[in-house]
């Protein structure tokens, strides 16, 4: 039988991410348990999303500048800011700015 310890999945900041699956030109490290999915997101600055997403996450901005693009609207979101997007509201993120961001990122698998 595993230990309580040995079941968790971990990631060290001293890992090195790797290319996102979600997100094209982001790199990320990422945790997925039990259907539950946790990224550490950097991204690039000039990242724009190549798609718009309608599925549900929560943000926390731990270093840089996002804007968000939730339909006809654009939200600024800076280091220490956190918000969720419920499932069915469409968004797109974007970093204009001239340093790379770096975001958590939870969500379903």
């Amino acid at each position: 039988m595993k230990t309580n310890q040995e079941q968790l999945e971990i990631s060290r900041k001293s890992d090195e991410p790797s290319p996102d699956k979600a997100s094209k030109g982001a790199y990320s490290r990422r945790l997925e348990l039990d259907g539950k999915r946790l990224r550490i997101v950097t991204y690039p600055k000039g990242y724009e999303a190549d798609h718009v997403c309608y599925d549900g996450h929560s943000f926390y901005v731990i270093d840089g500048s996002v804007k968000i693009e939730l339909g006809d609207e654009i939200t600024e979101w800076d280091s220490g800011d956190a918000f969720i997007i419920p499932d069915g509201v469409p968004h797109r993120l974007i970093n204009p700015f001239k340093e790379d961001a770096q975001v958590a990122v939870a969500d379903k698998e």
